[in-house]
C-alpha cells in the first residue's frame, strides 16, 4: 500500500515536517513542462540555481516541480562535511553506508561499545574504531539515528484514523544537550552536529516551545553554516505553529538571505501578507538585506512588481531583484505570445493586439531601473528585459539599443548571449513589413543559427528557451507573405492547412517542392516545411474523393507513395499513405453503427486507402454500364458513408494535412466534406430506384432515414463549438422519413423485423406511434 510522508500536508503542521526528515511533495509531480513552447525569456540565463524553484512556473508550486525531499535533500552536503571531517578515516562508501543507511541503526550499540573499550568487532567495511574521529562518527551517529523515529514519520495514505504525529519526551532532546554540553569546544565540528541534533529533538519533542530560548541561549557559540541555518529555521518553524507569522517570515527572511541552499525550503514555509501586514516583518529584521528577502518571498506569491520596487528603494543591487524580475517578465509573456495560438489576418492586427497587454506603468519603471546599471547586481538582466518588452511596444530603436548594451555588460554567459542574439532577431522580424532579397540577406544567417545550429543540437535538458520563438517567426513571416498576396511561400514558411482544399494550391506547391533552382532562403524553409510529398498528393485525393473525382483521385493517390520517417529518439517508422489499410469494410452497411464492431469483425478483403479507391471507382463504372444498378449504388451509397464522420473507414482521411485522426472533433474546414452525406444520399436514392423487391425497398428506407438523422446532427449540433448528447434540450432522434416509409410501407417484411431488433431509436418510434 502506498506510503507518504507527514511531510505532505499543507496545515500549519506542515512547517514541522518540512524542517525535518521525511519527504515532501506537491501537487502532481509528473515530469517538468518544456517553457520553451510558452517563452522566450530564460530565467535560468539571469539568476544563480538556488532561485531556480522560484522562477515562473503558473501551474505548479515549483518550477520544474521542484519538489523537496528533506529526508535526501541535504545528503550531499551532509557527506562531504564528514569526509572533509574524517580525510582518510573513511572511504566515500563506507560514509555514505553508515549515514544513509538505516540498517546500521541496529548495530551502532555494540559498535559504540567496542569503540570506547578499544575491542575490536566486526563492523560493515571494516571501519577502523581505534581512530578517534570515526569513534566521534559512531557516537554522532548514534544520536542521529535514535532520533528519526520522530523526526522521520509516515503514515498509511488510506489509514484515515492513525495520523497522530509521534513526538518525543523532553528528555531525549536533554540528554543530546547534555552530550552537546560534555563535547565542548574540544571537537568544534562533532559540537556543532550534537548541537543541530538537540534543536531537532526539541523541535519534535512535546515541549517544541523550549527551542527558541536554546537557540537564543547557544547560537552565538555555532559558526553561520548551513546547520545554522536549518536551526534557525526550526525555530521559523515554532513561531509559524505558533501562528505568529510576523516571526516566523522574519525568520525564515533571514534564512532566505544567508543560506542560499535552504531558499526554496524559506519560501516554502514563508507566510504571503498584505503589504501593511508586511511592514510588521519588516520591523523586526534591522538588516535591509533581509528585508530585501521577506519582499522576494512575499513576491513571490503575489505582486512581483510592487516586491521589485519595495527592494529596490532598500537595496539596488539585491541579487533577489533578479529571480523577481524573470517572474515578471515571464508573467507579461502569457498576455503578449497570443501568436502560436491565434493567427491574425495581418501583421499589424498583431501588435495592436499586444501594444496594451503589458503592464505599462512597471515597463516605464523597468526601463528606468535598466537606465542606472551601475547601481545593479545583474545589468545585462534589467537592460535585456527592457528591451525585449519594448520590441512589442514598437521602440525598435531603443530595443536595439538595449541588446548592444546588455552584450558589453554581459560577462561570458553563453545563455545571456543567445538570448541577446534571439531577441536581436526578434526585434528584426519585427519591423519586416515586405520580404524582399535585401531583407532574406540580411536575416538568413540568423535564421540558419536559429533553426539550424540552435535547435538542431537542442534537447529538453537545455534551459535556452527558442522554441516559441522559431514558431512565432515562421507564423508572422508567413502573414508577412499573406500581408503581401504570396500565398504560396506564406504556406511555406507556415501552413495553415486551408490551403490544399484548393487543388490549384496543392498543385503549385508541389510543383515549387520539386523545382531543382530554389534560393538559400526557399532551400531554409523548404527543409522546414511540415509536409513532404506523399502528404500532398494524399490530401489531394482524398479531397477528389470528397467531391466524388474517383479517377483524379487514383491517379494522385498512386503517388503517396510509403516515406520512412524517423523519430526524435533515432527510432524509424515507415508512414503507409495509400498502402495504409483500412480497420472496417468501407463497404457494409449495417443496421447499427458501430466501428468497433466493424473493426473487430472478420474481413475476408482488406482495402488499402488506394483499393479502396480502385474497387470505386470499377462500381462507378459498372453503374454507368447499367450492371446490377441496385447492389453497386447501394455499395457506393455504403463507400461514400464510412468514409464519413459517420462511418467504419475514417481511416481515410487520416492525413497531416487534412488534419484529422479519428476524434469526435472535426476541424471547422473539413466539416463540410466529412460531415457531408451529399453522395451517400445519392446513391442510396439510386440504389431505391433500382431496388427489385420490398426487401431492397425497407432496406433503402432505413439507410435513407440515416442518411437524414446524420444530416440533421451536422446543421443542427456539429456547427456548434460545443456539443453534449445528453443535455437538456437535445434531440436524439426524430421521426425521420425513412422510419415513416420503413414503418408505414415495409412492416412485413424481414428487414424490419431486423431492424426492431436492432435499433432502440426506430423500436421507440414504432411503440410511440402505434
Amino acid at each position: 500500500m502506498k506510503k507518504l510522508s507527514l511531510k505532505n500536508s499543507l496545515t500549519a503542521f506542515s512547517i514541522a515536517a518540512i524542517l525535518g526528515g521525511g519527504a515532501y511533495a506537491f501537487a502532481c509531480a509528473d515530469g517538468g513542462w518544456d517553457f520553451s513552447y510558452l517563452s522566450s525569456f530564460t530565467p535560468e540565463a539571469f539568476a544563480d540555481k538556488s532561485y531556480e524553484p522560484m522562477f515562473y512556473a503558473p501551474s505548479d508550486r515549483f518550477y520544474n516541480n521542484a519538489y523537496m525531499e528533506n529526508s535526501t535533500m541535504y545528503n550531499e552536503d551532509i557527506v562531504a562535511d564528514w569526509q572533509d571531517y574524517l580525510g582518510n578515516a573513511m572511504k566515500p562508501d563506507a560514509l555514505k553506508y553508515y549515514l544513509l543507511n538505516d540498517s546500521i541503526t541496529k548495530d551502532l550499540g555494540r559498535i559504540e561499545k567496542a569503540a570506547d573499550n578499544n575491542e575490536h568487532t566486526e563492523t560493515p567495511y571494516n571501519i577502523n574504531l581505534g581512530n578517534s574521529k570515526v569513534k566521534n562518527f559512531i557516537k554522532f551517529l548514534k544520536v542521529a539515528k535514535s532520533i528519526e523515529k520522530y523526526t522521520a514519520q509516515t503514515y498509511d495514505y488510506w489509514d484515515y484514523q492513525n495520523r497522530v504525529t509521534l513526538k518525543a519526551d523532553a528528555s531525549v532532546a536533554g540528554k543530546i544537550e547534555q552530550i552537546y554540553n560534555k563535547t565542548g569546544k574540544s571537537d568544534p565540528f562533532i559540537a556543532n552536529r550534537m548541537w543541530f541534533q538537540a534543536m531537532k529533538a526539541k523541535f519534535y519533542s512535546v515541549d517544541q516551545k523550549s527551542l527558541i530560548g536554546y537557540f537564543n541561549k547557544t547560537e552565538k557559540e555555532q559558526p553561520r553554516n548551513t546547520l545554522y541555518y536549518r536551526a534557525l529555521a526550526y525555530v521559523g518553524g515554532v513561531y509559524y505553529n505558533q501562528k505568529n507569522f510576523e516571526k516566523s517570515n522574519a525568520v525564515f527572511a533571514e534564512v532566505f538571505n544567508a543560506a542560499p541552499s535552504l531558499r526554496q525550503m524559506a519560501v516554502y514555509n514563508f507566510k504571503p501578507m498584505s503589504k501593511d501586514k508586511l511592514q510588521g516583518v519588516l520591523h523586526q529584521a534591522s538588516d535591509k538585506n533581509v528585508q530585501a528577502a521577506a519582499w522576494a518571498m512575499n513576491g513571490y506569491y503575489g505582486d512581483e512588481a510592487l516586491a521589485m520596487k519595495e527592494i529596490y528603494k532598500l537595496s539596488p543591487a539585491s541579487p533577489h531583484l533578479n529571480f523577481l524580475l524573470t517572474r515578471w517578465v515571464n508573467s507579461q509573456e502569457e498576455n503578449i505570445n497570443v501568436f502560436i495560438e491565434n493567427g491574425f489576418k495581418a501583421t499589424g492586427d498583431y501588435f495592436k493586439h499586444i501594444k496594451g497587454k503589458i503592464d505599462q506603468p512597471t515597463l516605464k519603471w523597468i526601463n528606468e531601473v535598466a537606465a542606472k546599471p551601475e547601481l545593479l547586481d545583474n545589468p545585462a538582466l534589467w537592460t535585456l528585459a527592457s528591451g525585449y518588452l519594448n520590441i512589442f511596444q514598437g521602440n525598435y530603436g531603443l530595443a536595439e539599443k538595449a541588446f548592444a548594451l546588455a552584450k558589453t555588460q554581459n560577462k561570458g554567459n553563453e545563455l545571456v548571449d543567445k538570448q541577446i542574439k534571439l531577441f536581436n532577431l526578434v526585434n528584426k522580424i519585427s519591423q519586416v513589413k515586405k520580404i524582399d532579397a535585401a531583407v532574406e540577406k540580411d536575416l538568413l544567417p540568423h535564421l540558419v543559427w536559429l533553426y539550424k545550429e540552435t535547435a538542431a543540437n537542442t534537447d529538453h535538458s537545455n534551459a535556452f528557451r527558442h522554441t516559441y520563438t522559431e514558431t512565432w517567426i515562421k507564423k508572422y513571416l508567413s502573414a508577412v507573405y499573406r500581408d503581401n498576396g504570396q500565398h504560396l511561400l506564406s504556406e511555406l514558411v507556415f501552413s495553415d492547412g486551408k490551403y490544399f482544399q484548393n487543388q490549384d494550391n496543392s498543385r503549385a506547391i508541389e510543383q515549387f517542392l520539386l523545382k531543382n533552382n530554389k534560393t538559400p532562403w526557399e532551400e531554409l524553409f523548404t527543409g522546414m516545411y511540415q509536409y513532404n510529398l506523399s502528404d500532398i498528393y494524399e490530401s489531394r485525393a482524398i479531397y477528389l474523393f470528397y467531391n466524388n473525382k474517383i479517377d483524379d483521385a487514383i491517379e494522385v493517390m498512386k503517388k503517396a507513395t510509403p516515406v520512412t520517417r524517423t523519430y526524435s529518439n533515432g527510432e524509424r517508422y515507415t508512414s503507409s499513405y495509400k498502402d495504409m489499410q483500412l480497420y472496417g469494410n468501407p463497404f457494409n452497411g449495417k443496421i447499427a453503427d458501430c466501428n468497433d464492431c466493424d473493426h473487430q469483425a472478420k474481413q475476408s478483403v482488406k482495402y488499402t486507402k488506394l483499393a479502396f479507391l480502385e474497387k470505386v471507382q470499377e462500381m462507378q463504372r459498372k453503374l454507368a454500364a447499367g450492371e446490377d444498378i441496385y447492389n453497386n449504388a447501394l455499395l457506393l451509397g455504403n463507400a461514400f458513408y464510412n468514409a464519413s464522420y459517420f462511418g467504419n473507414a475514417r481511416a481515410f482521411y487520416y492525413n497531416d494535412i487534412v488534419g484529422e485522426y479519428g476524434s469526435n472533433y472535426i476541424l471547422d474546414r473539413n466539416k463540410p466534406y466529412l460531415h457531408s452525406m451529399k453522395y451517400a444520399k445519392y446513391y442510396y436514392e439510386i440504389a431505391d430506384k433500382a431496388a427489385h423487391d420490398r426487401e431492397e425497398k425497407a432496406r433503402m428506407a432505413y439507410m435513407l432515414a440515416k442518411v437524414e438523422r446524420n444530416e440533421f446532427y451536422a446543421n443542427t449540433y456539429f456547427k456548434k463549438d460545443y456539443y453534449y448528447p445528453y443535455e437538456k434540450g437535445v434531440i436524439n432522434f426524430k421521426a425521420w422519413k425513412g422510419f415513416k416509409d420503413l414503418k408505414q410501407k415495409y412492416a412485413d417484411t424481414k428487414y424490419y423485423r431486423e431492424v426492431i431488433a436492432e435499433c432502440g431509436y426506430f423500436k421507440k418510434y414504432v411503440s410511440r406511434s402505434n
